[in-house]
């Protein structure tokens, strides 16, 4: 429990340092990340649990703005002059 802890604040701090440097792919990565795991568990969350079996519609949109936010995200720092 404590190393998960740790990779947390060590999460949050890379976060706020790539963001204040003006990178936003590790942003894109998370969301990407936030994708899988909700994908895998059939819940989301935004201002609440959004199950996949309750909410369907609400759930598939969430995963859509995820995945297309994390995509821009990433191709903006690696493909700057695409947009």
């Amino acid at each position: 429990m404590k190393q998960i802890r740790v990779l947390n604040y060590l999460a949050f701090a890379m976060l706020m340092v790539t963001t204040f440097l003006g990178y936003q792919s590790l942003w894109g990565l998370l969301f990407l990340y936030w994708t899988i795991q909700s994908y895998q568990t059939g819940y989301a969350f935004l201002l609440s649990d959004v199950a996949r079996v309750d909410d369907p519609i609400l759930y598939w949109l969430i995963l859509m703005a995820w995945t297309i936010f994390g995509i821009l995200l990433v191709m903006a720092d690696f493909l700057p002059g695409w947009n």
